[in-house]
């Protein structure tokens, strides 16, 4: 197999050179890494170019997210594409345990990930999961520097939607679902960067487009089941809200699922949804804050 590494960078000249270090060091080498200098304003693209001729740099005028990693889809030539973001790094072993788990009828190979780097020899064998279309359309399950996808897929999902930005890979996951199976190594093989100012926490951004998608997947009207999962969206985000200290918000979101007709549906998803979330939230809280045995 032929493996691409695809890095889109905004305004990241402090970041991407460990990013990239991160992919080249790899026990299982990419068969090229392609950056795509989306506009940035400052010396991302001369801090790429030094890296070398191991790196292909494209580069376009800013045109957000989903743009930038189609750009750099299009440049490669791999029949796997592994994406990076600027400002997150891979642990060496990353892309050598998940080419181990590519098969045939395998879409997607993603990781767990964590915020502070893990240094120490993943484990052998890694723990996996296989996860459904169905578990990945009721949360995002990956962080986008996590994933090997199969070109194949991402070709019948037909690119990352732009008009989606915000939710633009959770959405390419749950289309390329639809193309194999979803494979993730329980074990956190990514560095993940946590950017208060990222499009991951831009909370009305995620609500609204994630509505949009969730509205395309489900249908109009949904189905009895697509109604609960809608109003797990309302609900979810209202808790999100509320954790982030905005009530207003969080009432918004309580008066779009009276507007949309979801009441009715919301004691189902409170009972299949909503509390399994909160319990899982606590489980992974207390687990942090045991001391090691």
């Amino acid at each position: 197999m032929r493996l691409s590494v695809v890095v889109p960078a905004h305004d990241a000249q402090g970041t991407v050179a460990a990013a990239i270090r991160s992919a080249l060091g790899q026990t299982r080498p990419p068969d090229e890494v392609v950056v795509v200098d989306d506009g940035s304003s400052d010396a991302t693209p001369t801090v790429v170019r030094a890296l070398g001729d191991a790196v292909r740099l494209v580069v376009q005028a800013q045109a957000g997210p989903s743009a930038a990693r189609n750009a750099g889809v299009a440049a490669s030539s791999g029949d796997w594409i592994a994406f990076l973001d600027a400002d997150d790094e891979w642990h060496p072993e990353k892309l050598e345990h998940q080419v181990s788990l590519v098969r045939d009828d395998v879409a997607l190979v993603a990781t767990d990930w964590a915020r502070d780097a893990v240094t120490a020899p993943a484990p052998k064998p890694v723990a996996t999961t296989l996860l459904t279309t169905g578990e990945i359309l009721l949360l995002n399950r990956f962080q986008t520097s996590t994933v090997l996808l199969r070109r194949e897929a991402f070709d019948a999902a037909g690119g990352f939607e732009s008009s989606l930005d915000g939710v633009e890979d959770w959405d390419m996951w749950l289309r390329a679902s639809r193309q194999g199976k979803v494979v993730k190594l329980d074990w956190p093989f990514v560095r993940y960067t946590d950017v208060a100012a990222g499009y991951s926490k831009a909370l009305e951004r995620v609500y609204r487009t994630g509505r949009t998608m969730l509205q395309r997947e489900l249908g109009e009207p949904p189905s009895r089941s697509g109604r609960a999962v809608m109003a797990w969206h309302h609900l979810r985000f209202a808790l999100a809200y509320l954790l982030a200290g905005d009530r207003a918000a969080a009432r918004a979101c309580v008066a779009d699922l009276r507007a949309a007709g979801l009441v009715g549906a919301a004691p189902v998803a409170t009972v299949r949804y909503v509390l399994p979330f909160l319990a899982g939230r606590a489980k992974r809280r207390l687990r942090r804050a045991l001391p090691p045995s």
